[in-house]
């Protein structure tokens, strides 16, 4: 039988496009994981319950170790946020963390960000609490690892804000640490373990300069952006103000303690900055006395891992 040149082609071509429609559903694919943490942990934030203020309140004096683990008053809350705790923990074991926000733009950081990023933190920390006291010292462990990560990767969010928020979520981690290892309910091998880990940990928790030059790089924008304006401040008011921000981000890149004395002469000399220009800049004493609680924090846990 003879077929025309030109349907042959239109059958062969329908073959074709059926056959790649088979083989794609026969080769479904999930997408590529991600490695950006931070869409892992928007996932958890979302997830969280918000408890009232008496909870909240038991959930400092229980973190501090004021008040004993509570299963009763406190396990049905973990249980409740158990998914969103484990997203968070699960992201902390990914190498990237980009939380997406646009400070060019005039962005700022959240206030809600902020509160249930430390909600969250407060309920690891829990968490580990109550595996500590079921016997479970191991995992313990590794979840108060998982906050002080999880504070770390916040502090990458953006400026002071984000830092002084990242500084308290490594704190609310650290203390149950520390206070386990002084209490004798870590073995030998775990205190071991955990000072090979700690050992790696910067002593004020992470970079704060890396914080600080994105307040100075808002501020700088902003005061560019003056000169479109009638209120424009002069080259010397923002050229003494970028020299300010840049003595203060090295000052936050040596040890807090050896810190002081050079910051204690930047603030006798932030005085004499434009008043537009010290709005602009964050507290940098205040900063600093965070960085000293957190390396306090660490010393403390070193020296508890260390006890025989």
């Amino acid at each position: 039988m003879y077929l025309n040149p030109m349907k042959f082609r239109l059958l062969a071509t329908i073959m074709a496009v059926l056959a790649s429609a088979h083989t794609a559903r026969a080769q479904a694919m999930f997408p590529a994981e991600t490695d950006n943490a931070a869409l892992r942990y928007w996932f958890a934030l979302a997830e969280l319950g918000e408890p009232d203020d008496a909870t909240r309140d038991l959930f400092g004096e229980t973190i501090t170790g004021r008040v004993a683990w509570d299963e009763t008053k406190l396990g049905p809350i973990l249980e409740s946020n158990l998914d969103a705790l484990r997203s968070m923990q699960r992201a902390t074991k990914l190498p990237a963390c980009n939380w997406g926000f646009d400070y060019r733009n005039g962005s700022r950081t959240p206030i809600w960000f902020g509160m249930r990023a430390r909600l969250l933190s407060r309920l690891n920390a829990l968490q580990g609490i109550r595996e500590m006291a079921h016997g479970d010292s191991r995992t313990a462990v590794d979840t108060w690892l998982a906050g002080v990560h999880f504070g770390q990767d916040v502090s990458r969010s953006g400026p002071m804000i984000a830092a002084l928020i990242a500084h308290a979520i490594i704190l609310d981690n650290l203390q149950p640490l520390r206070d386990s290892a002084r209490q004798g309910k870590l073995n030998q091998e775990q205190k071991t373990e955990l000072s090979v880990v700690v050992k790696t940990m910067p002593e004020d928790g992470f970079d704060w300069g890396a914080a600080w030059g994105v307040e100075f790089a808002i501020g700088d924008q902003y005061l560019q952006k003056s000169r479109t304006t009638g209120k424009a401040e002069s080259d010397d008011k923002i050229r003494a103000y970028e020299e300010y921000m840049l003595a203060a981000q090295a000052a936050l890149r040596e040890p807090p303690a050896e810190a002081k004395s050079r910051i204690a002469d930047l603030e006798s000399k932030l005085r004499r900055l434009g008043k537009v220009e010290q709005i602009l800049i964050p507290g940098l004493r205040g900063t600093n006395e965070a960085r000293i609680r957190l390396a306090t924090a660490h010393q403390e846990l070193m020296q508890a891992l260390s006890t025989k």
